[in-house]
């Protein structure tokens, strides 16, 4: 029901999840297409502009992290008998895949519009996965400095 949109030419549905990166990239402009009559699909310029300031400003990460912590607290307060370190790396697992799933929703729900013919596909750029790269050896630094998994003392 709300994994598809129903086409709006020839009523064909439409599954959103054509690629399981869909989950992500749908409400930042990603196009779908009808495959009986080929018209293409998108969510709307305010949703993408939304979308786009929450991923471009590192929401998701601190938002990943935050939730991390507040399930370490969670599994503490319950008295779940682990390891310090092996608890908030369970913490922060079961945090990444509540996002996914919240993930999920939005884009389950998130509304499609008729829109252009693309031209071309945006691929990114060199710079912007080095960028990724980048951050992803801060943040796995800063994870395994912080859990002291590299301690010698």
């Amino acid at each position: 029901m709300f994994l598809y949109k129903k086409c709006e030419i020839c009523g064909t549905k439409i599954n959103k999840l054509q690629n399981i990166w869909n989950i992500y990239t749908l409400k930042v402009g990603e196009i779908i297409q009808c495959s009986h009559c080929g018209t293409y699909y998108k969510t709307s310029k305010t949703i993408q502009a939304l979308s786009s300031f929450y991923e471009n400003l590192g929401l998701g990460i601190v938002l990943w992290v935050i939730l991390g912590i507040f399930m370490n607290i969670l599994i503490h307060t319950l008295h779940v008998d682990f390891n310090k370190n092996i608890s908030f790396i369970l913490s922060l697992m079961l945090s990444f895949l509540l996002l996914g799933f919240i993930n999920c929703i939005i884009a389950c729900i998130i509304p499609l519009y008729i829109t252009q013919t693309p031209t071309h596909k945006r691929k990114k750029s060199l710079i912007y996965w080095l960028g990724i790269l980048l951050l992803s050896i801060i943040a796995l630094a800063f994870i395994a400095g912080f859990l002291e998994i590299f301690d010698k003392g």
